[in-house]
C-alpha cells in the first residue's frame, strides 16, 4: 500500500517537489494544494501519513498551521519544507514537535529523506537548519549564562542593599541617641527654675549644639534622597572659595580643639560653585580627618589653583582609610568604617558619599590616597569655568 503524502506549497514549489517525488519515490501517493486552509480540510478528510508544507503561505502559516494540521489529523506527521528564515518563528515551529524541518535551499533530496524518516517514526533536520539552530542555541546558552551572572550580581546587590539599610537603621539609631538624650536631659534641667543664669546659658548652648547636629544629619539624608531621585539642584556661580575654606577651618577647629589644623590657602580660589555646598564638603572632609587623627598629629588642608580648576586636599595622620571602605563610602551611602555596635567615632556614614556626589554634581572629581607611614589624603577638584567636567585627577594634584 503506498504511503500517502499531502503537499501544501506555492505553485512553483508543488511542481518542483511533485516532479522529484514522481521520479524518485513512485511508492508515495501525493495529493497537492496551494491553499493552507484547503490543506487543513484535506488532512481532516484523508488523514495522510505525512504532510509536507511551506510555512510562509498567505493567510495561514508557521506554528499555527502545524497546530491546525494536528487538530484535523492527529496521526499525520508534519514535515516543513520552507524558505522561512526567521529564527524565532523556526524555534516556535520546532517546539510544536514536527517530524522534520528542511530548508528549501538544501534541495529535494533532503525533503525526501525527511519524509522517509517521518514514515518510520523518526525526526529529521536538514544540515543547514541544524547548523543555524545550533549556532543560535549556542548564542542563547551564552546569553543565558550572562543573564544568570547578571541575576546573581543583582541578587548580591539587593542583599548588600538590604544589609546596608539594616546597618543604616542601626547606625542612625546609634547616632541619634546621643544628641536626643542630651537634648532631653538639658530640657529636664532647664525646667528647674533654680538653675543659675550662667549655667542655664551654658545648657542652652549645649542644647543648640545637639539640635544643630540632629539637623545636620537630617539635611544630609534629605540631600542623599534628592540626589538619588534626581531632584537635587545646585546654585552655581563664579565664587571665591578661599573664604569658605578658612571659615570651614575655623568651624572645625572649634569643634576639635585638641587637633591642630594646618591650612595653606591662597588669597583667592575662583571656581564655578555652589558656595554653601562646597563649604559643606570641606567641613565634612576636615571633620572626618580630625575625628580619626591622633591629638598630637595635625590635620593639613591645602588649597590651590590649577589650570583645570580649584583643588582642595585634606590630609590626616590617622590609621588610614582602607581602599575598600573608601570605595564603598563613595559608591554607597550610610557606609562607615566601623561596626555600629563597637563604634568609637561619630558619624552616620553619609559624609564621604555625599561629598563625592556633591563634587560630581559640580562637574568635578573626588579621590583618596593612602599616605606612606599612615594616614589618608582626600582630594577634590572642581572646574573654574562653566560647563567643564573633570574625569581624572588633574596634573599636579598629588
Amino acid at each position: 500500500m503506498p504511503t500517502t503524502v499531502l503537499l501544501c506549497d506555492t505553485p512553483d514549489g508543488v511542481a518542483q517537489l511533485q516532479y522529484q517525488l514522481l521520479r524518485h519515490a513512485p511508492d508515495l501517493a501525493v495529493e497537492v494544494t496551494t491553499d493552507p486552509f484547503r490543506a487543513v480540510e484535506l488532512a481532516a478528510r484523508t488523514h495522510p501519513e505525512v504532510i509536507v508544507t511551506e510555512f510562509t503561505l498567505e493567510g495561514l502559516g508557521g506554528a499555527e498551521l502545524v497546530k491546525r494540521f494536528r487538530a484535523s489529523s492527529p496521526g499525520s506527521r508534519v514535515v516543513g519544507w520552507t524558505g522561512l528564515a526567521d529564527l524565532s518563528a523556526i524555534a516556535e515551529i520546532l517546539a510544536t514537535g514536527i517530524a522534520g524541518f528542511v530548508a528549501k535551499a538544501d534541495g529535494e533530496d533532503e525533503v525526501l529523506r525527511a519524509i522517509r524518516t517521518a514514515v518510520t517514526g523518526g525526526n529529521a533536520l536538514s544540515s543547514s537548519v541544524a547548523t543555524t539552530v545550533g549556532a543560535e542555541l549556542g548564542v542563547l546558552l551564552r546569553r543565558v549564562g550572562e543573564l544568570e551572572q547578571e541575576v546573581t550580581e543583582i541578587r548580591e546587590t539587593m542583599e548588600q542593599g538590604t544589609a546596608a539599610k539594616a546597618d543604616f537603621l542601626a547606625n542612625i539609631s546609634h547616632e541619634l541617641r546621643t544628641p536626643v538624650t542630651v537634648a532631653k536631659g538639658i530640657a529636664y534641667v532647664l525646667r528647674n527654675p533654680s538653675v543659675p543664669t550662667e549655667e542655664r546659658d551654658e545648657f542652652l548652648l549645649q542644647l543648640q549644639a545637639s539640635l544643630d547636629k540632629l539637623m545636620t544629619m537630617v539635611d544630609e539624608i534629605i540631600t542623599i534622597a534628592e540626589l538619588e531621585k534626581g531632584t537635587f539642584e545646585l546654585n552655581l556661580v563664579q565664587a571665591d572659595l578661599a573664604p569658605l575654606v578658612r571659615h570651614a577651618v575655623d568651624d572645625v577647629s572649634r569643634q576639635y580643639p585638641a587637633v591642630r589644623i594646618k591650612a595653606q590657602v591662597p588669597g583667592t580660589l575662583v571656581a564655578v560653585a555652589d558656595g554653601a555646598r562646597i563649604g559643606g564638603v570641606i567641613r565634612e572632609l576636615l571633620d572626618n580627618a580630625c575625628r580619626y587623627s591622633p591629638d598630637d598629629c595635625p590635620v593639613e588642608i591645602h588649597a590651590r589653583n590649577l589650570e583645570e580648576g580649584v583643588i582642595v586636599q585634606v590630609v590626616d595622620r590617622g590609621d588610614g582609610m582602607d581602599r575598600e571602605v573608601a570605595t564603598r563610602s563613595f559608591d554607597h551611602p550610610f557606609t562607615t568604617g566601623e561596626a555600629t555596635l563597637r563604634k568609637e567615632k561619630a558619624g552616620v556614614g553619609v559624609g564621604l558619599h555625599l561629598a563625592r556626589q556633591l563634587v560630581v554634581e559640580h562637574g568635578g572629581i573626588l579621590w583618596t590616597d593612602p599616605i606612606p607611614g599612615g594616614g589618608t589624603r582626600v582630594s577634590f577638584c572642581i572646574p573654574n569655568h562653566e560647563g567643564a567636567h573633570l574625569t581624572f585627577p588633574p596634573a599636579g594634584a598629588a
